[in-house]
């Protein structure tokens, strides 16, 4: 029945395109944010954006910030991207970053663990303009996992980011749909440029299966890796990064120890229209 009810709304909203306004076409369904923490930026501190359509994206399960050399690592990856798209991000750990004031930081807190929340953290240089969170719990532990959807504003062109830490502890593929089946709705009811990526614990074939269907369903690609040193558990890489209405310039994984996750640093440039 969930399904149904998805399949549902995703038809609805489709439907309402044809009567909305394109302003209105661009906004995302409205949601509950009560766990959505946001520490603005210090303004004086932000350094000026380029004047370019390109753009960068960092994308790290940051392990909760535990290893040593975590803080380093991060500043050093900070350095020349726009975006940081963080999974098990700590809010304390990030709280304590010296160059956190830069940034525009967004999570979506799944759960709180001995006074620090944690969960996908957003971060950029510039305010989103509207953002939701969506929670699932993992079905055996009862943790939640969460996703961070995001419309930015970059050089005149609209910009959805979906920042997504998939369920782990489960043999059910049908918990893993159901997961990503949260995001039908965003994707069906918008049509600019979209990147959807973090990990996605895929590591069986049955879970590549399902997001193989899910991306090609919504009319999104798949940046490629070479070398790919990205992160593997039973031989299958963990971490992605999809795509629509961009175009991808340059594409890196980076090995790190400062995280259980290697890095992916993915160039994009809008597609011309």
């Amino acid at each position: 029945m969930l399904v149904i009810r998805w399949l549902f709304q995703a038809l609805m909203l489709a439907s309402l395109l044809t009567v909305l306004s394109p302003l209105a076409v661009a906004a995302l369904p409205a949601c509950d944010n009560q766990t959505l923490d946001y520490q603005p930026a210090n303004l004086q501190q932000i350094q000026t954006l380029p004047d370019t359509d390109d753009f960068s994206v960092l994308v790290w399960n940051s392990y909760k910030g535990q290893n040593q050399g975590w803080t380093e690592q991060l500043q050093q990856f900070s350095q020349h991207v726009d975006f940081l798209l963080l999974q098990e991000a700590s809010r304390e750990r990030m709280l304590a970053w010296s160059e956190g004031a830069q940034w525009h930081q967004y999570q979506a807190i799944a759960f709180e663990w001995l006074g620090d929340g944690l969960g996908v953290m957003n971060l950029a240089k510039f305010a989103s303009e509207e953002s939701c969170l969506a929670l699932s719990t993992e079905p055996w532990i009862r943790v939640p996992k969460s996703a961070l959807l995001q419309l930015y504003q970059w050089q005149q062109q609209q910009l959805l980011l979906i920042n997504m830490h998939s369920i782990n502890f489960t043999l059910s593929e049908q918990d893993y749909l159901r997961q990503l089946q949260q995001l039908g709705p965003w994707l069906a009811s918008y049509q600019g440029a979209v990147i959807l990526a973090g990990d996605f614990n895929t590591w069986s074939i049955g879970r590549l299966a399902v997001l193989e269907q899910f991306i090609t369903a919504h009319q999104l690609r798949t940046v490629r890796f070479e070398p790919d040193n990205r992160t593997r558990f039973f031989g299958k890489a963990l971490d992605h990064v999809f795509y629509r209405g961009l175009r991808v310039n340059q594409s890196e994984s980076i090995v790190t120890d400062s995280s259980d996750h290697n890095a992916l640093l993915v160039h994009f440039g809008f597609a011309k229209r």
